[in-house]
């Protein structure tokens, strides 16, 4: 009930009272009103994914097509079926070193988690890419006590103690160990998305309980979300929040949508680099993920 009166106070007001409250009561708050959250560690195509997401709900409940289709927030809720998302960096993996992450993941045992993977290797050069051209990009975060900013060589951010690749693999395996512990999971990998988007599409919005949204709203919406038009997107600034905005425009490795390449780690690094991670995969990567040296 509570809830629902919320949800009718107008938008201003509803976000001064948010500023109002403590930051760990903010946090509390929405983590109960979510009903199923969107994890990734970054670089994963995250991004994508929720803008293909986003413009097949959007599409189907005929809502506004602005910054909200990006986040998967609506001002009213347009329907009872349409489930609260939350789409977060779950623990902060990129800022921490192995040992910090949290090994337990029970307080989503009432919640539903779609995971999001990537092949790490091609995480691992992403993420160099996106800390040093675009970390400064929203400067300083309030909630952060260590930035999300590099200056070094990809050879040095790859074997770094705080979001290091060590600390990849491990918010992986966690995840993995934990994957029964929400009362539903869902694992989405890149590379599937990258073959076949619509059959992966399908998956998340059945899984989100929207099984009546047709086949050819999400073939539009994986048109739309395409490589080519969200690049566009970002050249052109559509999204006020920065979230899709290349950090320099003359520089392609700032982009938001850099490649998207499957495989494209071997265009980064040597031969050595690549045995070194292959046989950290090999020797402690969990299988469930299907990832392989």
């Amino acid at each position: 009930m509570i809830r629902k009166l919320y949800r009718r106070l107008p938008a201003g007001f509803r976000s001064r009272v948010r500023s109002l409250a403590p930051k760990e009561l903010r946090r509390w708050i929405a983590h109960h009103n979510t009903d199923i959250y969107l994890i990734s560690y970054p670089k994963c195509g995250r991004t994508w994914l929720r803008l293909m997401l986003g413009r097949a709900i959007a599409q189907h409940f005929s809502l506004p097509q602005d910054e909200d289709i990006l986040f998967l927030r609506w001002r009213i809720r347009p329907s009872p079926h349409l489930p609260m998302i939350t789409v977060v960096h779950e623990d902060r993996p990129m800022l921490k070193a192995p040992e910090e992450l949290a090994a337990s993941k029970v307080k989503f045992r009432d919640k539903k988690v779609i995971f999001l993977a990537r092949d790490p290797r091609d995480v691992i050069v992403s993420s160099y890419f996106e800390m040093k051209k675009r970390g400064g990009i929203f400067g300083d975060n309030p909630y952060e006590n260590r930035s999300a900013v590099f200056e070094g060589s990809l050879e040095e951010f790859i074997h770094r103690k705080d979001g290091g690749f060590d600390t990849l693999l491990q918010y992986y395996n966690i995840w993995a160990q934990n994957r029964d512990v929400p009362r539903g999971f869902l694992l989405i990998r890149y590379e599937d998305l990258k073959t076949d988007p619509e059959r992966e599409l399908r998956r998340v919005v059945d899984f989100l309980g929207l099984e009546v949204i047709q086949d050819s709203t999400l073939q539009e919406a994986v048109e739309y979300a395409s490589f080519e038009n969200m690049r566009r997107m970002e050249v052109e600034g559509k999204f006020r929040s920065g979230l899709l905005n290349p950090a320099v425009g003359t520089d392609q490795e700032s982009y938001k949508t850099r490649k998207g390449k499957i495989g494209g780690y071997a265009d980064y690094l040597s031969q050595e680099e690549i045995i070194e991670l292959n046989q950290k995969i090999a020797g402690e990567l969990s299988s469930f993920y299907g990832y392989t040296a």
